[in-house]
């Protein structure tokens, strides 16, 4: 498969896409595609609790030690829930490549297949964040620090002595953690985009995945930094069109559910307390069947603009890497038309894969 910059590898990434969710107009598949590619992004969930101490200082201890406990409940369970949609969020992930990587649709056989992949590659995010966060320490405890030192008088209720080092320091800190923040995403994004595929495919390690995005980013310095240039754009573009339909979506479907209210209504207004009670359960039934309506939509919305972010990577991967070009090279248009070109065909069948120290 021949190489393709950040802008050209676009046009074979909508038409990937379009094969895989638009062709078929089977509304089902879409919405399956769409719900692995939603759920593939749920890394966790987070939860923050207050001290209730401070808010009850009269309270009994046994009353505060019961808050306490149940606040302590409920933060662990909200953490086995994160940690179950952060396995679930990362082996997803390598089903949705696998799905758009060979459209194949069936999902349960790509699920069972890389149960002992999805481990490694939790390891190699947790390995991932826990470098990102030491690495940004030396920078970031520092303006922690100035930042508080100029908050102290703010936090007794006093008048900073210098408002405008005060405000140096929040805008400083700010700046700080979005930068932070950015390189960190745009660091996962590269391994998530260049690494899961290897680990995919050839079940390589943790070492040797890092190794072989480090070896594309220090190759080709320039492509990639386009890419992720593209990437960021083209996401935010995505997630644009897909609240725009959304939102416009919503509101023709709430024209005939609110016709429909507005008739309950005038017709039940006056029936007394029976009335009342029938019209508030046909707008309570009328509102969760929109509201479902357009939590479908969301799904299948995001699992266009998640499906085509994936193609778009693995076609701008495919001239770099052998084994994902091989699966996209049929589907791809020649750079010039030429006569009796036959078209696209199917993909060849899947290699494979190398077993690693840990694979049954």
């Amino acid at each position: 498969m021949r190489l393709l910059s950040a802008i050209d590898a676009i046009g074979p990434a909508w038409n990937h896409t379009s094969r895989i969710l638009i062709a078929p107009r089977n509304w089902r598949l879409a919405l399956k595609i769409g719900a692995v590619a939603f759920f593939a992004q749920v890394g966790g969930c987070n939860s923050s609790f207050s001290s209730p101490g401070r808010h009850l200082p009269s309270a009994p201890p046994a009353l505060i030690a019961g808050i306490v406990a149940l606040a302590f409940l409920l933060a662990s369970i909200a953490l086995l829930i994160g940690l179950a949609f952060f396995y679930l969020s990362s082996r997803l992930q390598f089903v949705l490549f696998e799905v758009v990587l060979r459209s194949d649709t069936t999902l349960s056989p790509i699920w069972r297949r890389y149960a002992s992949a999805t481990w490694h590659w939790i390891g190699l995010k947790i390995l991932y964040f826990l470098a990102a966060i030491i690495c940004a320490a030396p920078i970031l405890v520092p303006l922690v620090i100035h930042f508080i030192r100029e908050m102290g008088p703010s936090f007794h209720g006093a008048t900073p002595q210098d408002p405008v080092a005060l405000f140096v320091a929040i805008l400083g800190f700010i700046s700080a953690i979005f930068f932070i923040v950015v390189l960190i995403g745009i660091g996962y994004a590269l391994l998530y985009d260049f690494g899961l595929p290897s680990m995919a495919l050839e079940s390589t390690s943790i070492s040797d995945t890092v190794s072989r995005v480090w070896s594309l980013i220090r190759s080709e310095p320039g492509p990639v930094a386009l890419y992720v240039l593209m990437r960021f754009l083209l996401a935010i573009g995505g997630s644009l069109a897909a609240d725009s339909i959304l939102v416009v979506g919503a509101l023709i479907a709430f024209m005939p559910f609110g016709g429909v209210g507005l008739i309950a209504w005038l017709s039940l207004r006056h029936a007394g307390l029976a009335g009342h009670v029938a019209m508030i359960a046909i707008w309570i039934v009328l509102g969760l069947i929109l509201l479902a309506l357009v939590v479908l939509a969301a799904i299948i919305l995001s699992g266009f603009v998640y499906t085509f972010l994936q193609a778009y990577a693995l076609y701008f991967l495919g001239g770099r890497y052998p084994l994902v070009g091989a699966y996209l090279e049929p589907f791809l248009a020649p750079p010039y038309p030429y006569p009796g070109y036959p078209g696209a065909g199917a993909p060849p069948p899947i290699p494979p894969r190398q077993p690693g120290p840990d694979t049954a």
